[in-house]
């Protein structure tokens, strides 16, 4: 049995230990986020943010993702303006048309389990439309090339705005009584919101569930992306989420927001952190297969033969010489861009809520800083 004495010298050493593992822990956690927070180049980067880094005014966030690690990941600006609350790497932002690349995420994905194939035409799923809808494939909404004319611009000819309210129930009207296309399906590249408006409507027809519902369970469950979701709900509440603004002609910002539910052509709410993790499954193939990323980034193709650099809610093009697959996305008070440079396997996501910001341009020049 220990003596008194021997108990007590023990009771020390072994407190001695415990408080050197927690100095020890406490230097770990520092060193990690020292290196976290900060990268050489981390002066140069936050002098693109400059106009930023104000207390009074909104702003973004900024994750630069490198060889599946987030090296450098910051907010400038504010979230909310009411509260006074900063942009930092958990704030959930709108991100408008990058939203795109989820919604043909679904699709694709629809395709491998053989509930579609990329060339049934829009009149097999929706008999309602006219005839000219047997022209259109699931490809032609994925690459652009179908023709169908933009809700978001009907909407405006009959006067309805990003403050009005409107159902996907009136889109779907609108599109089908147009009697005609801008041009006939595969004969040109025109952006167009419908066509992902109506992916999105694809996909909860096939799978029998919402676009949100069935991309939560394929995507963003597995994937561990638990801030993500496609807001198909005005009314829901979304915690750390950062509030829209524009800028009003007195200098000041005024928020812009929207009622609008529909989702397809946009929708997503995300962060910082949770890009990640859909930037690592491109490389990681774990999750979804190299097939799936290849015909995600397999560019469109006109009738002429004509390759165009518009793929499945992807962009594929060069950077000052540099391969690239981006997307950006612009919606009320939001402004977003996620840049990959995949043989350098290099991304940089940049997520606003202000209407005046420019990301693609901002993400381009983080770019040519880290990759010179």
């Amino acid at each position: 049995s220990l003596t008194s004495y021997s108990f007590k010298k023990l009771l020390i050493a072994s407190q001695e230990t415990t408080m050197k593992k927690s100095i020890f822990l406490l230097l770990l956690i520092s060193i990690i986020t020292t290196s976290f927070g900060q990268i050489k180049e981390s002066q140069s980067i936050d002098s693109i943010f400059m106009a930023y880094q104000k207390t009074d005014t909104p702003g973004c966030s900024l994750g630069i993702i490198s060889e599946g690690k987030l090296i450098y990941a910051k907010g400038y600006g504010m979230a909310n303006l009411e509260y006074d609350i900063p942009n930092d790497v958990n704030s959930i932002f709108r991100i408008g048309s990058t939203s795109k690349q989820f919604t043909a995420a679904c699709i694709v994905l629809l395709a491998e389990k053989n509930k579609l194939r990329l060339e049934d035409t829009l009149k097999s799923i929706f008999p309602d439309f006219p005839e000219y809808a047997n022209k259109i494939t699931v490809r032609h909404l994925l690459n652009h090339t179908s023709g169908i004319r933009d809700y978001l611009q009907i909407g405006y000819l009959k006067g309805l705005g990003d403050d009005d309210f409107y159902t996907d129930n009136d889109v779907m009207k609108w599109l089908i009584y147009q009697r005609d296309l801008n041009f006939n399906p595969g004969e040109e590249f025109l952006y167009s919101n419908s066509g992902y408006w109506l992916l999105g409507q694809i996909v909860e027809k096939v799978s029998g569930m919402n676009m949100a519902e069935f991309a939560k369970k394929e995507i963003f469950e597995p994937l561990g992306m638990n801030d993500t979701h496609f807001h198909n709900d005005h009314n829901q509440i979304v915690k750390n989420r950062a509030s829209g603004y524009i800028p009003s002609t007195n200098g000041t910002y005024h928020i812009s927001m929207t009622t609008l539910d529909l989702i397809g052509d946009g929708g997503i709410f995300t962060s910082i952190q949770d890009i990640k993790k859909w930037d690592d499954a491109f490389y990681e193939t774990s999750t979804f297969s190299k097939e799936f990323w290849k015909t995600m980034t397999q560019q469109g193709k006109l009738n002429n033969g004509e390759l165009i650099n518009y793929a499945a809610g992807l962009m594929v093009g060069e950077y000052k010489g540099l391969k690239t697959i981006r997307h950006g996305g612009a919606f009320v008070g939001f402004r977003a861009e996620l840049l990959r440079f995949p043989e350098q396997t290099l991304s940089i996501a940049v997520f606003a809520n202000r209407g005046d910001a420019n990301p693609s341009r901002m993400a381009n020049q983080v770019a040519e800083i880290l990759l010179k």
